[in-house]
C-alpha cells in the first residue's frame, strides 16, 4: 500500500469536508444535540453524579451514530456521481488505498467529535456534577470505537448505493439490524441467542458507559470495522471489474 496515495485521499476528503456546509452541519449539529440531550436527561434533582455521567455517555452514543452516518453516506457514491470515482480508478491508486484514505478521514472526524465536542461537556458541566473520570475515559473510548465502526458501515453503504439516499438507507438498515438483534435473541435457541446477543451494538457499548473497557466490546467494534472496510474494498473491486 502506497501511503502517499492514502495521505492524498485523506487531505482531499478533509478539504472537501471543511470547505462545504458539512463541517458546520455535523460538528455544530452534534454539539447542539449533545447539549439538548444533556439538558433533558441530566438537569433534575433526582440525578446523581454517576447516573448523570452515564446518561451523558449514552446521549453521545446517539449523536456519534447520526454524525458518522451523515459524514459517510456520500463518501463514495458522490465520487461516482461527480465522475471523480472513474478518475480514481484510472489513476495509480488501489481500491484499498482509496478506502484507507477515506477511513483515515472518518477516524479523524470521530476523534474530533469525541475529544473536542463530547469532551467539552464533562469539563464545562463539572461544576454541576463531579463527573467520575473513569466513566468519562471509558465512555469516550466507547464513543470513538462506535464512531469509526459506524463510519465503516456508512462507507460500505455508500459503495453499493446508487445515490446518497440509498446509501443512507443501507447504512441505517445495517445499524438497526445490529441494534435490535439482541432484543429478539430470547426468541431463539441457546446458540442462536448467543450469536444475536453478541451482534447487539448496545450490549457492547453500555459496558463502556458503565466505566468498563471490555475486551469483547473492543474486539467487536474493531473486527466489525475491518469487516465492513473489507466489504467496501470488494465492492469497489467489483465496480472496477464491471467497468
Amino acid at each position: 500500500m502506497n501511503f502517499v496515495n492514502v495521505k492524498w485521499i485523506f487531505f482531499k476528503e478533509t478539504k472537501v469536508f471543511f470547505g462545504t456546509f458539512l463541517a458546520p452541519l455535523v460538528l455544530g449539529g452534534t454539539a447542539f444535540l449533545n447539549a439538548l440531550f444533556i439538558m433533558i436527561l441530566n438537569f433534575n434533582s433526582r440525578t446523581n453524579y454517576h447516573d448523570a455521567t452515564m446518561a451523558t455517555i449514552i446521549a453521545f452514543m446517539s449523536t456519534i451514530i447520526i454524525a458518522m452516518v451523515i459524514v459517510s453516506m456520500g463518501s463514495i457514491v458522490e465520487e461516482r456521481n461527480k465522475g471523480t470515482l472513474e478518475l480514481l480508478f484510472t489513476s495509480p491508486i488501489t481500491d484499498a488505498e482509496i478506502v484507507a484514505g477515506k477511513f483515515l478521514f472518518g477516524t479523524m472526524i470521530a476523534g474530533l467529535i469525541t475529544v473536542f465536542i463530547n469532551g467539552l461537556f464533562p469539563v464545562i458541566l463539572y461544576s454541576f456534577w463531579k463527573a467520575p473520570i473513569y466513566l468519562v475515559v471509558s465512555g469516550s473510548v466507547g464513543v470513538f470505537l462506535l464512531g469509526v465502526f459506524t463510519y465503516s458501515i456508512g462507507m460500505f453503504g455508500s459503495s453499493i448505493g446508487k445515490n446518497q439516499m440509498v446509501s443512507l438507507l443501507v447504512s441505517v438498515l445495517v445499524i438497526l439490524t445490529l441494534w435490535v438483534a439482541g432484543y429478539f435473541s430470547h426468541l431463539f435457541q441457546a446458540t442462536t441467542r448467543k450469536v444475536l446477543f453478541h451482534l447487539h451494538i448496545f450490549s457492547h457499548f453500555i459496558s463502556f458507559a458503565k466505566g468498563v473497557l471490555p475486551l469483547t466490546g473492543i474486539v467487536f467494534f474493531l473486527s466489525g470495522t475491518f469487516l465492513f472496510l473489507y466489504l467496501t474494498v470488494k465492492s469497489l473491486e467489483s465496480r472496477r471489474w464491471r467497468g
